[in-house]
């Protein structure tokens, strides 16, 4: 049967066409300023809710005794504080979409920017 694949081969010219195409492409790794950001991004999701009633947990009888007095100070300023951390809230969620919002645009220009290099690349003659 002279119709037999050369496995081995088509497999070899499969991956040199891969590797050419990915050759093509634009080098999209982050910058370290990039890195840092997502860094930041990551870090902004961890401290965005602000809450007002941390625990309060004395070990001394003199401790107790202060951590009661100020449950009782926070009790009946909750209708004072609560509206503050609630509108902190509103704005931390705000601004962590916004600065996720503008990180997955400059992602997206940078691409399109790389795209536009290795157009204009491919365009130029070779000299």
């Amino acid at each position: 049967m002279s119709d037999e694949i050369d496995v081995a081969a088509t497999l070899a010219a499969l991956r040199a066409e891969v590797r050419a195409q990915r050759a093509r492409l634009p080098n999209l790794d982050p910058t370290p300023a990039e890195r840092e950001l997502q860094r930041v991004v990551e870090e902004l999701e961890y401290t965005r809710v602000v809450s007002a009633h941390w625990p309060l947990e004395g070990r001394t009888p003199f401790e107790k005794v202060i951590a009661f007095i100020n449950k009782v100070v926070r009790r009946y300023l909750r209708w004072y504080i609560n509206p503050i951390v609630e509108q902190q809230n509103a704005f931390n969620d705000t601004a962590v979409r916004a600065i996720r919002l503008l990180v997955a645009e400059n992602t997206a220009l940078r691409a399109e920017l790389a795209a536009l290099h290795a157009q204009l690349q491919q365009s130029q003659p070779s000299s």
